[in-house]
């Protein structure tokens, strides 16, 4: 299990105060993750995912992660998005821990691995380097 933090409604209402993104209508943990809680968000806007960052994180890396996100979306990489709120931070705190909302982006990984995958895999980690090489 990979949701580590528990966020009660009344906490997820007073962090979604800062955004323009109406209220939220569904919190389902992600179990995939080792890290840190991640959720899967809707609200009355759209689907996010919002990331608590726990103990292993230094908080004073996250801008540079989240800045990274967007500099490779602006390059065409299919990447989350972080989300500003109406004070134009993406960096918040929800249970007394950083936290951030990313936009959604469909999709699952394959459960059977093929050498396509793996090719796939390889192109997408040469655009990245690629579109990484000037931030």
């Amino acid at each position: 299990m990979a949701v580590y933090t528990d966020v009660p409604a009344e906490a997820l209402a007073g962090f979604l105060e800062a955004y323009d993104l109406g209220r939220a209508t569904e919190l389902r943990g992600i179990t995939e993750g080792v890290e840190n809680s991640n959720f899967l968000l809707a609200t009355e806007r759209d689907r996010f995912i919002l990331t608590i960052y726990e103990k292993r994180v230094d908080a004073a890396d996250l801008p540079f992660f989240l800045g990274l996100m967007e500099h490779l979306a602006r390059h065409g990489l299919p990447c989350p998005l972080p989300v500003h709120g109406r004070d134009g931070q993406a960096l918040r705190r929800l249970m007394d821990k950083p936290a951030a909302l990313v936009s959604f982006l469909a999709g699952s990984w394959p459960r059977r691995t093929t050498v396509e995958h793996a090719g796939a895999v390889g192109e997408a980690l040469a655009a990245l380097h690629l579109a990484g090489a000037d931030f």
